[in-house]
């Protein structure tokens, strides 16, 4: 429940768009209104670890829900404050969400065995994809019977605020299910940089590159929907129900599967589906096609690379949850950073310029998965590591 609330929130940044439009400011400032967050995102995952050796990760996420109940309060009168509401919903929806983002995982890593980590991670994903991919219907729904964008954010405001408390009841009864010992979580220096020179960099990078391209697909679909005649609706419940059907459904079967193989499949079909995105013209059926392809490719690509740094940092002696928050830290940087540069390509040189530059960072992780199997045929552990 708190993880589709919360996921319910930032994917209303989707929304930014039309209520920027709807407010009358160019709608193409949504992309620096998202972007500006990266700032808050990396000091929330800087510090989220430290503070939960602290008090423990749960009180932390009631923390994280109240400070994005902030941010909907700020989306929802941008109307009337203006553009600097609008940024400061950004750098508070960040912080929010990069504190619940990096410690969730961690809960679940906490308190299940390696062998059943990749289904709950799966698990937690899926709830978090629902509520990303219903965020931009609901919104719409809310606005066009409620009075506008703005009230949609004052409903998702409410959500938060339940999430919080929901937090908070179930933090009792959490402290008595056997777990590991919060200790090193922190996010040091030391500890990240031990992650960023061994093998375990590589899947971060691959989620950070795979998160630019959801990113850039999410926060500007109302271009690419305008610009062939399209309802960009489709997309996000097409990309949520393929999503979150996949998610459930194999979460108990994925574990089993070798992860280097896995991911080499995920970024071909999420290469195909965007590749059909650039070739459409306006067919419908199409749209739906590719929007399953690149949900099948990307909606498993999170669990999978997770579980994939997770299990190498365990394998070579390293931190195991900072290697999560790294890897979180990189599928930030995608996420709130690429909406900024997709923003400008597309006010310059058209959403088909931006596509085709999400078209080639896909190539890039295909090549990158790639090399990393090839290289595992003379390496003395296989790449391809099993939860």
């Amino acid at each position: 429940m708190i993880a589709f609330a919360l996921a319910v929130a930032c994917g209303s940044s989707f929304l930014l768009a039309d209520t920027l439009r709807a407010a009358g400011y160019a709608a193409a400032t949504a992309g620096s209104v998202v972007s500006v967050g990266t700032v808050s995102t990396l000091i929330g995952s800087l510090f989220a670890g430290r503070l939960a050796e602290r008090t423990g990760i749960l009180p932390l996420v009631a923390v994280s829900a109240s400070i994005m109940a902030a941010a909907m309060a700020c989306f929802a009168m941008i109307a009337t404050g203006g553009l600097p509401l609008a940024y400061a919903g950004g750098l508070l929806l960040g912080l929010g969400w990069s504190i619940f983002y990096m410690l969730a995982p961690i809960q679940l890593i906490h308190c299940l065995k390696s062998s059943a980590r990749l289904e709950a991670l799966t698990l937690l994903a899926g709830a978090q994809m629902l509520g990303i991919g219903v965020s931009t219907p609901l919104g719409h729904a809310i606005a066009d019977h409620f009075g506008g964008p703005g009230n949609a954010y004052a409903f998702y405001a409410v959500f938060c605020t339940l999430a919080a408390a929901f937090s908070l009841l179930i933090r009792r009864r959490m402290t008595d299910q056997p777990q590991l010992p919060m200790r090193a979580v922190a996010l040091s220096v030391a500890a990240t940089l031990s992650i960023l020179r061994a093998k375990t960099v590589v899947p971060v990078i691959m989620m950070g590159i795979a998160a630019c391209t959801f990113a850039g697909l999410s926060t500007f679909q109302s271009f690419y929907a305008g610009s062939r005649g399209l309802t960009p609706d489709i997309f996000f419940l097409t990309f949520t129900v393929t999503t979150v059907a996949l998610r459930f459904s194999v979460a108990s079967m994925i574990g089993k599967l070798p992860l280097g193989h896995l991911a080499l499949t995920l970024f071909v079909a999420t290469f195909l589906g965007i590749g059909l995105l650039v070739i459409n013209t306006g067919n419908t059926i199409l749209y739906v096609s590719a929007t399953v392809l690149f949900a099948t490719g990307y909606g498993l690509t999170y669990s999978t690379l997770n579980a994939m740094v997770v299990n190498l940092a365990g394998e070579r002696g390293l931190s195991i949850p900072v290697a999560s928050q790294v890897f979180t830290l990189g599928y930030f940087v995608g996420s709130f950073g690429f909406p900024y540069f997709a923003g400008s390509l597309i006010a310059d040189d058209g959403i088909d310029a931006a596509l085709l530059v999400m078209v080639g960072l896909v190539a890039a992780n295909i090549a990158i998965a790639g090399w990393m199997l090839l290289k595992a045929t003379t390496d003395t552990g296989p790449v391809s590591h099993k939860s």
